[in-house]
């Protein structure tokens, strides 16, 4: 304090140093409160847009026409984008349903005019297949890329898959939200399911894709 009662320069500077790192400081935790919740409010919509793509068979038993399906099915609470899809009999990719149905039931009947052949199986009226990579699934829709119903001319073929698919039949796809967040799943069919898939930062282009298009 100076003689005539007033701050002198010294105690004004440092009252006005501390002004200033005061001000500062409350401008930096303001910063960090709103970095904070646009981070929880980012994480908050994310997950209540979570997708969870499953793969799954169902062999209804009371079903008359027996038949057998194999769905791609979102179990999230948001729309999943499934970018690629893969499935393999025993280890080894198939590049559509005619194939699969060839590799795991004809047992050599693949001739030119038999049950088993790639011609004949394209014709077969208890086949209904559907592309699978490239769609978008809402949050509870399931998408049948397979159906295939028992009939008199099949029923050798869909004997040996309705009894052999489980343990043989394995899948890896890679699915995002859309806030393109991706995750890539790989499956055989029986085991347990994982919950918390790898994510990925895109999903990479599958090595021989799965689809009704091909053959």
């Amino acid at each position: 304090m100076s003689k005539n009662g007033l701050p002198s320069l010294l105690e004004r500077h440092w009252a006005e140093s501390a002004l200033a790192i005061g001000a500062v400081i409350i401008a930096a935790v303001s910063l960090w409160v709103a970095w904070d919740s646009v981070r929880t409010n980012r994480e908050l919509v994310a997950s209540s847009s979570w997708p969870f793509v499953q793969f799954t068979a169902t062999v209804p038993a009371a079903a008359q026409p027996r038949y057998l399906a194999l769905i791609v099915s979102n179990d999230g609470i948001g729309p999943a984008k499934l970018e690629s899809f893969e499935l393999f009999w025993q280890g080894h990719a198939q590049r559509s349903p005619w194939q699969l149905l060839q590799t795991c039931c004809a047992r050599g009947q693949t001739g030119a005019g038999q049950m088993g052949s790639l011609e004949s199986l394209h014709y077969d009226p208890g086949l209904e297949t559907s592309t699978d990579s490239g769609i978008v699934l809402r949050a509870g829709e399931g998408h049948p890329i397979l159906t295939y119903t028992r009939n008199a001319a099949n029923a050798a073929l869909w004997d040996v898959l309705s009894q052999s698919f489980t343990g043989n039949i394995s899948v890896r796809y890679c699915f995002c939200s859309a806030f393109n967040e991706c995750w890539q799943v790989s499956a055989r069919m029986g085991a347990q399911r994982d919950l918390n898939p790898p994510r990925v930062p895109y999903c990479p282009r599958p090595g021989t894709p799965y689809d009704n298009t091909s053959d």
